[in-house]
């Protein structure tokens, strides 16, 4: 079942789960309606939590008990006061660390902190959350529930279900991701979705650490085949950077193109993780 208005809908995964769809492709929030009331995940902004709070109500009558904050990027904190201003706020230390060295006056200071196992219990639903460790930040914790479709992971920005990994993977820690995508090896659950995209199936996860390890590997490969950090003669360091740069990426993203070019957004974020990743080889962050 969908719901539809021009800026959000409803998506009913069942089991009591649903995902709130803001402006379909751009952001997508689940929340999980219980006995014990509503528990919402990342409210996104002021506006898209006002239209949060009314898509919740086409569903339920039950308040909003809990907000959980996946991680601690603006893109998906903010709002949380105008979803609801009682509701326990839910997040990892280091998203409570980040939200309040920011001193941000429009992002609800986490109220509950959760570390690396834990499981939310809202009248006998069970939220089981895991931190893996810094990945697409040093505050992300992964959701898993159970929905009539199977074991659900919601893992914002991680894992995108349907799309490339995005632009230059701002924040991102890419050892991180790709320990944390090897570690979801050993997880059950059958669907996964991100903070913008998805449930997709199980398989985006295992093709995510497919192209992360590819990511890397060929771009070590082609970074070492331009001869590295090494000027032609007549180059000043901002020439030979680019020149580099520009080259091994457009490198990269061709050799990667067989098997990921078919993902929306590939032809224009690949040459940007490449160009992130050479950071990553040159800096070892």
């Amino acid at each position: 079942m969908t719901s539809t208005t021009r800026d959000w809908e409803v998506d009913n995964l069942g089991g009591g789960v649903y995902v709130f769809r803001w402006r379909t492709g751009f952001y997508s929030s689940p929340f999980f309606v219980t006995p014990d009331g509503v528990c919402a995940v990342d409210p996104i902004d002021d506006h898209a939590a006002s239209a949060y709070r009314t898509a919740i109500s086409t569903v339920t009558d039950a308040p909003v008990v809990a907000i959980v904050y996946t991680h601690d990027h603006r893109d998906h904190a903010c709002g949380a006061r105008v979803l609801s201003e009682d509701a326990e706020v839910i997040a990892h230390p280091q998203a409570a660390e980040r939200i309040v060295r920011r001193a941000a006056g429009d992002i609800r200071i986490p109220t509950r902190l959760v570390a690396d196992e834990e499981v939310l219990v809202f009248g006998g639903v069970s939220i089981r959350t895991k931190y893996f460790g810094p990945n697409h930040s040093d505050s992300n914790i992964a959701l898993f529930a159970d929905t009539d479709g199977g074991r659900l992971l919601v893992f914002s920005d991680v894992i995108e279900p349907g799309v490339a990994p995005y632009r230059d993977l701002a924040d991102s820690d890419l050892a991180g991701i790709v320990s944390t995508l090897d570690a979801l090896e050993e997880e059950q659950f059958d669907i996964v979705m991100g903070g913008h995209l998805g449930p997709g199936e199980r398989s985006w996860a295992e093709d995510y650490r497919a192209y992360f390890h590819e990511l890397i590997d060929i771009s070590a490969q082609e970074f070492a085949s331009m001869g590295g950090q090494k000027p032609l003669p007549g180059e000043d360091g901002v020439q030979m950077t680019e020149r580099v740069r520009n080259e091994t990426c457009a490198r990269v993203a061709e050799r990667l193109r067989p098997r990921y070019g078919h993902w929306p957004g590939f032809k224009q974020w690949a040459p940007m993780n490449a160009n992130r990743t050479l950071s990553y080889l040159i800096t070892g962050n």
